[in-house]
């Protein structure tokens, strides 16, 4: 959708407008010349080399993602922002790559009328940090995996079982709402003194793979995890008096192997110009890695076949190299303005999201400005594809939690004076919450959200989801109205609030008055 010259000029008049309405400082009428730095020619020229073949698909650790990381912080170094890690521009995060063993024995359930023994081949670990040998445990099982229950319930010395549906094969907000119950209750498996969680499920959610640790993490001596696929134990499990018949389980876990690795979050701060302010913060934010090759994505999801001309990198250019390349653009075009905005504004690009969130998990446990004093983040996830599976979308951009928090009105305000529609997806807003890293910083009470264009586009995690296919024009457009949002929030005295009617937000305002100064 080509953009006439006199519709620009248009816009750009009405731009001033708006700004000159809001804006609390004159040089701030400078916005709209620094945010038409951002070209669709740039963004195209960052992520045509950031996901292309020569980085491997950027997956967490790999030395392809070790030269994204070089790449955003030249960019950052380049806008003059200051670096934000500790080495650098580098927020080094001391990993363990713990290389999950297979099981090479049978289970054995013991039950009132028989012994039902299960192949190895129908199990996998999915969580071990030592070898365990279980001979004859006591059996507690629940037909769902509810938390609340488990916590009513001694399983000290037990082994915990419970039905797991097949999430790939549900509806996708049936499958959220399913994970979002079974998350925490595997966590508190994991921290309980249960010997061993069992989840049984059709069939087996993943190859055995690894799985990537914080250093600490990897120290901690956790209740192993295992996914078990067999249909006699899954239809037994799922009536309570025939669960009551099972007594016992013996298995055999291996123990991991454990590698030390090292990777990076990558951060530049634009010093705020308020002196009473400049010492709290807005994040902007996206990950940089992606899943990598066909062989480094086999034990994290199901990956096609490699297509007709033999590809097997997943570039990952919307998911979520947009996203990147969008922080770098956005950074670069505002330390151009004249006076900083009066709160400080973190650019930051994340490691390890394909493998859990890892990176903002990391610097919510290590962050560069107080959580306290850090008031907004807005997460960016697919911002280069158009050709989203609902229909076309040009000129429009939706958010996670959308009613959330007030973050949305500061967006909403920006659209309307950049021509840029924000709404709400009802189907994908809360069931996306989840999915990405505003996720691990409203667990730590930041307003956060994920902002995007297309929740879902042909090519997700696909070998065909390449530069070549991103809508440049649109997210430079896109990318213009998520400046002028962060400038806004950047100068509001008083920060965003998480919406106390909405009982979703219950969790992370607790977690934000836990954080509270």
């Amino acid at each position: 959708m080509r953009t006439t010259a006199s519709f620009l000029l248009l816009l750009a008049t009405a731009w001033h407008a708006g700004l000159a309405q809001t804006a609390t400082k004159p040089e701030l009428a400078g916005a709209s010349a620094a945010l038409q730095k951002i070209t669709a020619a740039d963004l195209k020229g960052d992520l045509s080399f950031l996901a292309s073949d020569a980085l491997q698909g950027r997956f967490t650790p790999s030395p392809g993602l070790e030269v994204a990381a070089e790449f955003i912080a030249s960019r950052f170094r380049a806008a003059g922002l200051e670096p934000g890690g500790d080495t650098g521009y580098f927020q080094v995060a001391h990993m363990v790559e713990r290389q999950l063993p297979k099981v090479a024995t049978e289970m054995t359930v013991a039950t009132t009328n028989k012994d039902l023994k299960i192949a190895p081949d129908a199990i996998a670990m999915t969580q071990i940090s030592r070898s365990a040998e279980i001979n004859n445990a006591a059996v507690v099982s629940f037909s769902t995996p509810d938390v609340n229950a488990l916590s009513k319930t001694d399983i000290s010395g037990k082994v915990v079982l419970t039905v797991v549906p097949d999430l790939r094969k549900l509806p996708e907000q049936q499958a959220m709402a399913d994970y979002r119950r079974l998350r925490p209750f595997l966590r508190a498996v994991e921290a309980s003194r249960a010997v061993v969680g069992i989840a049984v499920s059709s069939s087996l959610m993943g190859a055995p793979g690894s799985r990537l640790l914080s250093a600490d993490d990897a120290q901690q001596t956790r209740t192993p995890i295992v996914n078990v696929a067999n249909a006699e134990l899954l239809e037994m499990l799922e009536k309570p008096e025939s669960a009551a018949q099972i007594k016992t389980v013996s298995i055999h876990l291996p123990a991991p192997r454990d590698e030390a690795v090292n990777v990076n979050n990558v951060i530049g701060v634009l010093r705020g110009s308020d002196p009473r302010l400049r010492d709290t913060a807005v994040l902007l934010t996206a990950h940089y890695d992606h899943i990598g090759t066909l062989d480094t994505a086999r034990g994290m999801a199901s990956p096609p076949k490699p297509n007709e001309r033999g590809d097997r990198i997943y570039n990952g250019a919307n998911d979520d190299g947009s996203g990147t390349v969008s922080v770098i653009a956005i950074a670069e075009a505002l330390s151009r303005l004249r006076t900083h905005p009066k709160r400080s504004i973190v650019f930051m690009t994340f490691f390890g999201e394909e493998r859990g969130e890892l990176g903002s998990q990391f610097y919510g446990e290590h962050p560069v400005f107080p959580i306290a004093q850090t008031v907004a983040d807005i997460n960016l996830e697919q911002v280069g594809r158009t050709d989203s599976t609902n229909g076309k979308q040009v000129n429009t951009a939706s958010l996670t939690g959308y009613d959330y928090s007030d973050i949305t009105t500061y967006l909403e305000q920006a659209g309307r004076q950049t021509g840029i529609k924000l709404y709400k997806d009802p189907q994908a807003s809360d069931a996306y919450f989840t999915r990405s890293d505003n996720d691990a910083l409203a667990e730590q009470g930041i307003p956060a959200h994920t902002l995007t264009v297309a929740f879902d586009y042909p090519d997700y995690h696909g070998l065909a989801d390449t530069w070549d296919k991103v809508d440049y024009e649109n997210m430079a457009r896109v990318d213009r109205m998520i400046g002028l949002a962060l400038i806004n929030l950047a100068d509001a005295r008083i920060p965003p609030k998480w919406n106390t009617a909405n009982p979703k937000t219950k969790p992370f305002l607790a977690a934000q008055k836990k954080n509270a100064p």
